[in-house]
């Protein structure tokens, strides 16, 4: 085996696992995306539930609000001032 044969034996099989070690980085980075996927779904559904629980409380809030200002232009001594 000459010289040249083994240096290209050498590089080709480098070049193999070369491209084998790039496809485990891909995989393992593709694993890591999807789990980063399936925590941003939880968060994204925890911070959707926050805000319709906020919703909720703000309109509560506003009917509370209504009714106090109901009760209160009902009172003569503020209808008139108004």
């Amino acid at each position: 085996m000459t010289e040249t044969g083994l240096l290209e034996i050498i590089t080709e099989y480098g070049w193999q696992g070369f491209c084998g070690v790039l496809i485990c980085i891909i995989v393992w980075l593709i694993r890591q995306l999807l789990t980063v996927l399936k925590e941003n779904g939880r968060v994204i559904a925890a911070n959707t539930q926050a805000i319709r629980e906020s919703h909720k409380v703000a309109s509560d809030s506003m009917n509370l609000l209504r009714g106090i200002n109901d009760k209160l232009l009902q009172r003569p001594c503020l209808r008139e001032a108004t």
